[in-house]
């Protein structure tokens, strides 16, 4: 069995002149493999969002930061069950963007599993969060990488959310719009606000 993100960047380092390679995971289930590959290789920053221990394999908490020279390279973020769309692109704007900023890596590679959507019932991604994930990564990788992103497919359970997971993302690498994540619900909540706040507004 083969860890196909770690070989991509095996293959990135060793053939293709990247020396830094940044791995960004956003399968529900943290990616402790690709942690211990590189857990103490400082060329290799890994970040992986995921849903929260005890949630299988239980492992990818905080504390975990990779170790010696590559402290620090190990970024990860567990999320509460129901975690959808908003939360990931926090998680991608305020802790992933200063951190390959920092890095400054050659290539981007992307393991891309779709259980985070909420048909596989551990998080509450939209298949408009998946487009606006990759929009978000494209943007990065232009930023700090000339473009160069590579997305590897990876989990999912539910055929059909798999399925359209990956054509949301191919959608976007594509050129279409960059979607708008799901914001379901915030608007109604925001007209009742404004509906009952007289109530409390002092004459």
């Amino acid at each position: 069995m083969f860890n196909n993100v770690a070989v991509a960047a095996a293959h990135a380092r060793s053939a293709l002149g990247c020396e830094r390679v940044l791995i960004v995971d956003w399968d529900a289930h943290h990616g402790n493999g690709t942690q211990d590959i590189f857990w103490a290789e400082p060329d290799v920053m890994f970040f992986d969002i995921h849903r929260a221990a005890p949630f299988y394999p239980g492992s990818g908490h905080l504390e975990e930061v990779g170790a010696g020279l590559a402290e620090g390279t190990t970024i990860n973020v567990p999320l509460p069950a129901g975690a959808g769309d908003e939360a990931y692109l926090k998680a991608f704007r305020d802790i992933l963007a200063p951190a390959a900023a920092w890095f400054k890596p050659d290539i981007i590679l992307v393991s891309a599993g779709f259980d985070p959507h909420w048909h596989d019932l551990a998080l509450n991604v939209s298949y408009e969060g998946f487009g606006a994930l990759t929009g978000f990564m494209q943007q990065l990788a232009e930023q700090h990488c000339g473009g160069r992103l590579v997305f590897v497919l990876e989990g999912g359970y539910n055929l059909e959310s798999l399925a359209n997971g990956t054509r949301a993302v191919l959608a976007v690498l594509a050129g279409n719009t960059v979607p708008v994540p799901d914001t379901c619900g915030i608007a109604e909540v925001q007209a009742a606000a404004d509906f009952h706040r007289t109530a409390f507004e002092s004459e």
